[in-house]
């Protein structure tokens, strides 16, 4: 039987699924509020003598979920080691994401627990109502969508016959190289990004074009074989990293100063890259979340 359920998990992986069938009995439709909407606030100016405002701009304020329902276990010592089990998964120093699924379907969101969850003995059962403060308002699909823009794709399978003739025909891989990829966003809104250039020998200045606005992402200098640098344009996490030989250093103060931490727009995002040299000495990726406005 499918039936609609929200699991909560902290940043050091215990979790607790909130559901008509769970020990912590909640209907998600009727019992839990800011799941699906979101608030939207607008800014306007007007003037002296003007009928009405001027509009200027809008954002989307964090969102804010309640959780209702109660344990559904009438053993008092059962309800108590339930309740202690619940807050400890619900840790206020610690980070979360919320699920909600139905049958095949699932998105997620970061979430953090937001003043007191109440847990409260009524007449038979512990009811609960448990606060959650989601500062990026946008559920998004559990995995990342990852495009490859260059990259080495492997052609080496089993069983392996090599010709006794003709041994060099063998390929062990091939290098797949876009010119251009789209970058398909169909979510509700906007997002970030992040862009990982790596090289596979020197790379000097690589950079990423969005061919639709003529944007881009460039960085100052010269890479080294093995060298992984990732850019990230994402609302709060915006920033620049180098992994070389195990270690990660930040490298934002390499982004050339012309370069804009670009945003997926929805619908269509044609990119290419590019490098001064060393160009086909590297593999470029991109990854992105899809992110909605409600489930």
């Amino acid at each position: 039987m499918e039936y609609e359920k929200l699991i909560y998990t902290n940043e050091r992986g215990e979790s607790v699924e909130f559901s008509t069938a769970s020990i912590y009995h909640c209907n998600v439709s009727k019992d839990v509020d800011g799941i699906a909407g979101v608030t939207n606030v607008l800014y306007s100016t007007n003037s002296m003598g003007q009928h009405g405002d001027t509009y200027v701009g809008q954002r989307i304020e964090a969102r804010d979920i309640d959780i209702t329902g109660h344990i559904n276990a009438k053993d008092k010592a059962q309800a108590y080691e339930l309740r202690r089990s619940l807050l400890k998964v619900l840790n206020p120093e610690l980070s979360g994401t919320l699920a909600y699924e139905f049958g095949g379907f699932k998105r997620v969101i970061n979430c953090r627990l937001h003043g007191e969850p109440k847990l409260e003995r009524k007449s038979v059962l512990i009811e609960f109502t448990i606060p959650l403060d989601c500062l990026n308002p946008f559920w998004r699909e559990e995995d990342e969508q990852k495009e490859d823009i260059a990259s080495w794709v492997a052609a080496w399978e089993f069983p392996c016959e090599i010709e006794k003739d003709n041994p060099e025909s063998m390929i062990f891989g091939y290098r797949a190289e876009s010119v251009i990829v789209d970058c398909y966003n169909e979510g509700d809104v906007s997002t970030g990004m992040r862009v990982r250039f790596t090289a596979l020998g020197t790379v000097t200045n690589p950079i990423l074009l969005n061919v639709d606005t003529g944007e881009f992402l460039k960085l100052n200098v010269t890479m080294q074989t093995g060298d992984v640098i990732e850019i990230n344009t994402q609302y709060g996490s915006k920033g620049a990293t180098l992994t070389r030989d195990g270690e990660k250093t930040d490298y934002f103060r390499y982004v050339d100063v012309d370069s804009t931490f670009m945003q997926l727009e929805i619908g269509d995002n044609n990119f290419r890259y590019d490098a001064e040299s060393g160009v086909n000495s590297m593999e470029v990726s991109i990854f992105y979340n899809k992110e909605y406005l409600g489930v």
